[in-house]
């Protein structure tokens, strides 16, 4: 971990994976956007249900480009395709659970003064609905959904936004989350990053990480991890 960064003033967290279960049929969603690609000319071989929806929708995008695609359809195609995988999405926010021990970390931080904030490939409303579920709305200052910025995780932007809407600097940051785009979007601003190991995780991405914590070792180790940056 790099010594001369500064002491975090915020800890900015993934939703998904990291602080709950967000039991979305994640295969469903998928199959749901490429349907509605193929439906609109893309080549079915080019998209993948191993892919995320993000991938098969930046796929399809350079194609639409290539292929002079006017950019107004292109947008409602895309569109089209966020409706549908919003109804799972809802669905899924409806059952979301707490990952066990995770409510003693943001415990922790508030009791450290410390601001907190989700960034999320979920739109704004399901991570809220999920969050009220699980009874942990109350510890976020501000939630960024996929919908709420224009160049989502890990682009700069998506962090940009929540550090200019809490008052801190990227550097004052730490970022929690479970997947690559989480770490990549921490290294992208040059914050601090600590990368949960789930089950579903492929450990190899998470690599990049200042620190990797098990979701076995919640709270007690993710706890030590973040007073080391205070």
């Amino acid at each position: 971990m790099n010594n001369n960064k500064k002491p975090i003033k915020a800890i900015v967290w993934d939703l998904d994976g990291t602080l709950i279960h967000f039991k979305i049929n994640s295969i469903d969603a998928r199959k749901a956007a490429i349907n509605i690609l193929v439906a609109h000319g893309i080549d079915k071989k080019k998209l993948s249900i191993q892919k995320s929806i993000l991938d098969n929708i930046n796929i399809s995008k350079e194609i639409f480009q290539q292929n002079g695609t006017d950019p107004n359809q292109i947008n409602k195609i895309l569109q089209e395709v966020d409706i549908e995988v919003s109804k799972i999405e809802y669905k899924a926010a409806l059952n979301a659970t707490m990952i066990k021990g995770i409510e003693d970390v943001l415990i922790f931080a508030q009791y450290n003064n410390l601001k907190q904030a989700i960034f999320t490939f979920n739109k704004y409303e399901h991570a809220k609905l999920s969050l009220e579920k699980v009874k942990l709305l109350k510890f976020f200052d501000v939630i960024i959904g996929r919908d709420n910025v224009s160049n989502p995780k890990p682009h700069p932007d998506h962090l940009q936004i929540i550090c200019d809407k809490l008052g801190v600097n990227p550097y004052e940051i730490l970022v929690i989350g479970d997947n690559y785009r989480d770490i990549e979007a921490a290294i992208n601003v040059s914050a601090y990053s600590i990368a949960v190991h789930t089950k579903l995780a492929i450990v190899e991405t998470l690599n990049k990480a200042d620190v990797i914590v098990k979701e076995s070792e919640i709270p007690q180790k993710l706890i030590e991890e973040i007073k080391k940056l205070l």
